[in-house]
């Protein structure tokens, strides 16, 4: 079976769900967190029990004389390809006996995602009774309402059930936000702190990414109010007292910040880091696990620790850490305001409004001196990340330095490759976030790849400009010229 979890997916393989489960002879229930385990396209069953310290004696006798149902979790989470039932041979004479279960974000996985669950020879794949597919729907209004009835009466927080059904129904988009659990978990937990119920509620704007800025900074003081309770050693408290005085919460979101970035250049996004100083030290790692402040911030930091392992306590936190890396709301002290401010969904960019081609002079503020090489930008493509793309595109809406600094990354694209990434990045974002080019110069831009999907781009001058690969689906080009002047 397998679950698809982001879209709220589940897929379900079926040899793996054949037969009832018996309740004195039947199958063993094993969860298999995928993204904790190296390699799991080989022998993942073995490996995981033995990170519980089963020995090599008991696990054969467990693969020869037990059945169980394997619970896979996080299948997208470990970048894998494999389709995991048949490389790790399971069903097969003298394997594994096995009922299974994966789930997994669809959107993460492209269209042909089925060939990666499907048991059995591809010749027998279609209309298969060994596979099924589920996928989660988000919460109801019902379970909505009784989920805040149960949350605020184990968690007593400020506000009363009455208040948060309130928010629910006036605050434009609130309700969509909270189908999923996790944001509906991180929703009641900081909107006491971001909304005041005083105020007309159908002109608050809560986002997303607004949502995450105060659950992590609200995380990270609660984890200062715990260390300052706790009995630390003089160097712990030194190196307390030193993280306090430069501001705790603000090392905590840079340290939050550079482990994500660390574990998308490092691991490709793999989001389980695993650390032990005797092999480690003198890597990358140590910049996050040497050192009494680096503990300190570890034990603050919405991360999870199992023995040597360590990662956030939700995919969406790495994603959140590495979108804030890319722009920082707060990294800046000097900005200037671009237009209308937050909630500017449809901003329109024109000759009117900027002139992009004029160089260094008529770009003004968006100067190369601000075009940071080591950004994410510059060397990940973002394109297929949708839950990073919505972080991404959200702050574009909220910060128009933001919205300036992708701009120039686009036009210095014309004048050097090594911008290609961060240019195409750039374009993807903004036209998630809902702007439109109207007659801009665009002549010799390089954004391969980028996502340009229902985009508006009339009147644009694109000729020599490098849009290999790109997704023009939906895109309005009315009048646009991409013939090469003589």
């Amino acid at each position: 079976m397998t679950l698809a979890r982001a879209n709220q997916h589940l897929v379900v393989s079926s040899s793996l769900i054949c037969g009832s489960h018996e309740s004195k002879t039947g199958r063993i229930p094993l969860h298999i967190n995928l993204p904790t385990i190296k390699e799991p396209e080989d022998d993942m069953i073995a490996k995981r029990l033995s990170m519980d310290e089963f020995s090599e004696h008991q696990i054969r006798e467990m693969k020869h004389h037990r059945k169980l149902v394997l619970i896979c979790d996080g299948y997208d989470e470990c970048q894998q390809t494999y389709n995991l039932y048949m490389s790790n041979r399971l069903n097969q004479t003298g394997e594994w006996d096995v009922q299974m279960v994966i789930s997994y974000r669809s959107e993460y996985l492209g269209s042909n995602y089925r060939d990666r669950f499907q048991p059995g020879n591809r010749n027998q794949r279609l209309d298969s009774p060994l596979f099924e597919e589920a996928v989660f729907t988000p919460f109801s209004v019902d379970q909505i309402d009784d989920y805040i009835e149960q949350y605020v009466s184990v968690y007593k927080p400020l506000w009363r059930v009455e208040d948060y059904k309130k928010a629910l129904d006036l605050i434009p988009n609130l309700k969509d936000l909270v189908k999923n659990p996790f944001l509906m978990a991180l929703s009641l937990d900081v909107l006491p702190r971001m909304v005041d119920l005083g105020q007309h509620l159908s002109s608050a704007r809560v986002t997303r990414v607004a949502l995450y800025d105060l659950y992590v900074e609200q995380w990270l003081e609660r984890g200062k109010k715990r260390l300052l309770e706790k009995n630390l050693t003089p160097q712990a408290k030194a190196a307390f007292e030193k993280l306090s005085s430069e501001g705790f919460t603000k090392n905590g979101i840079e340290y939050l910040k550079k482990l994500a970035v660390a574990i998308y250049k490092e691991q490709d996004g793999h989001p389980v880091v695993e650390y032990t100083q005797m092999v480690d030290e003198g890597s990358w790692k140590d910049a996050f696990f040497l050192g009494e402040d680096k503990l300190l911030l570890r034990e603050a930091c919405p991360l999870s620790r199992n023995g040597t392992q360590h990662r956030f306590i939700h995919r969406s936190i790495l994603e959140y850490g590495l979108a804030r890396a890319v722009f920082d709301p707060k990294g800046k002290t000097n900005r200037r305001a671009l237009g209308p401010g937050p909630g500017r969904r449809g901003n329109v960019i024109s000759t009117m409004s900027i002139d992009i081609h004029g160089g260094d002079e008529d770009m003004g503020h968006s100067s190369e001196q601000e075009l940071d090489p080591n950004s994410p930008l510059v060397w990940r493509s973002f394109v297929d990340d949708h839950s990073l793309l919505q972080f991404l595109e959200e702050r574009v809406q909220q910060e128009p330095m933001f919205e300036e600094q992708l701009l120039a990354y686009i036009e210095h694209s014309k004048k050097d490759r090594k911008w290609c990434i961060a240019s195409a990045n750039a374009m993807t974002i903004l036209v998630r976030a809902g702007v439109q080019f109207i007659g801009i110069d665009f002549r010799g831009i390089r954004v391969p790849g980028a996502d340009l999907s229902y985009g508006v781009f009339d009147s644009v001058q694109l000729q020599e400009a490098d849009m290999r690969n790109v997704n023009l689906r939906g895109t309005w080009m009315r009048q646009s010229d991409w013939v090469k002047q003589t």
